[in-house]
């Protein structure tokens, strides 16, 4: 896909970022939390803005936008784990808060969300279980005035440095059959109270973590979406949308693996043999085609939502694609033997280990589409 100038523009200014306040700190990969500062860094640029529209005080644009931003900021910034921590934010803003907020929900959140002074988090999963609509234990109950919500989330992302939260808890229940609803809980909601940070060993400075929910009491108007679809209309879309996004950040991650292990290539002198000069062609072919596809999956969502039929089959190519290409990334690295510095390390390993936590997901997904072809 060919950016417009729009486009071409936020790159720019996302890399420039990227270069002059991640790159340069050699701390990020052994930190377990955010840095604050370089949170409002990235509020002061509006990066949290992406997404949003401008009458919510957001930067404008859509899915594209983020996917091309999300990119810029690996390539440049070497840190899957920022990349991951802010795409998570503008993720939960646009599509759960800006998709399925009333207009008075969206006026009371989004400007929040956009100016980053205000981290949302989207809390499906439980310890022990994940996500598994059968097995989540999280209710809620009616009362005279909304509901109150018990229950245990865990694993998630931005938990720690959470504002605000979407929880979903089951709001009923037909046989072994559970409906659940989402809810708008704010972090100082009494009886909330905040569990972890879980060390994940990886994806640093991305915090998370859980949170315990006692008897806390919310009002029915912070019902987000239709009651009793939650899981459905915002749980399951949100894990496409989720891995058709993380696509991006993926591109810019290979890139940068790229470039770092050719300028190592270039400093120690070493030329590379015919076999690894076709490896590297092989690579950056792969990595310039998955750019294409994740650049115009992120399209198909801003033109189609998540209604495109084949946005969940593109979704597991890009993946298994992005497992190759790192595969392929090792291999120079280890048929040439050069030196590799920690930005390349824990780069790698980041990339590494993210492709592995969804990866049983994906199998039970591709499963599900080569049964469909038998019945």
């Amino acid at each position: 896909m060919i950016l417009n100038d729009e486009l071409k523009g936020l790159k720019e200014l996302v890399a420039r970022f990227a270069a002059g306040r991640i790159a340069t700190r050699s701390d990020l990969h052994l930190s377990m939390d955010f840095p604050p500062e370089l949170r409002e860094a990235m509020s002061r640029e509006n990066l949290f803005g992406i997404g949003i529209p401008v009458a919510y005080q957001g930067m404008g644009g859509g899915w594209l936008h983020m996917a091309v931003a999300g990119q810029a900021l690996v390539e440049n910034g070497y840190s899957l784990g920022v990349a991951l921590s802010w795409l998570m934010h503008v993720l939960v803003s646009r599509f759960v808060f800006f998709g399925f907020g009333t207009d008075q929900q969206k006026m009371s959140h989004l400007p929040a969300l956009a100016k980053g002074a205000c981290t949302p988090c989207l809390a499906v999963s439980e310890p022990g279980v994940g996500g598994h609509p059968k097995h989540l234990a999280t209710t809620a109950r009616k009362t005279g005035h909304g509901y109150r919500i018990t229950g245990e989330k865990a694993y998630l992302t931005n938990g720690p440095i959470a504002d605000v939260y979407v929880v979903l808890a089951v709001t009923g229940k037909d046989g072994d059959r559970k409906s659940y609803s989402a809810f708008i809980v704010p972090s100082d909601t009494p009886g909330l109270r905040k569990t972890g940070p879980m060390d994940l060993g990886f994806l640093r400075p991305c915090p998370h973590g859980g949170i315990v929910l006692d008897e806390c009491e919310v009002p029915r108007e912070n019902i987000l979406g239709r009651e009793g679809l939650a899981y459905q209309e915002i749980a399951m879309a949100f894990r496409l949308i989720e891995d058709v996004m993380m696509m991006a950040p993926f591109v810019g991650g290979a890139r940068a693996l790229i470039s770092l292990a050719a300028a190592s290539l270039k400093e120690e002198g070493i030329r590379p043999s015919s076999e690894v000069a076709s490896l590297l062609g092989e690579t950056i072919s792969s990595v310039d085609s998955l750019e294409i596809l994740a650049y115009e999956a992120a399209n198909a969502l801003d033109q189609y939502h998540i209604n495109h039929p084949g946005l969940a089959s593109v979704s597991l190519f890009m993946r298994r694609t992005a497992g190759l290409v790192h595969q392929r990334i090792e291999e120079v690295v280890q048929k040439t033997g050069i030196r590799m510095s920690e930005p390349f390390l824990s780069l790698s390993r980041d990339i590494a280990s993210a492709l592995r936590i969804a990866a049983n997901v994906a199998g039970i997904r591709q499963k599900k589409l080569g049964m469909s072809l038998l019945c």
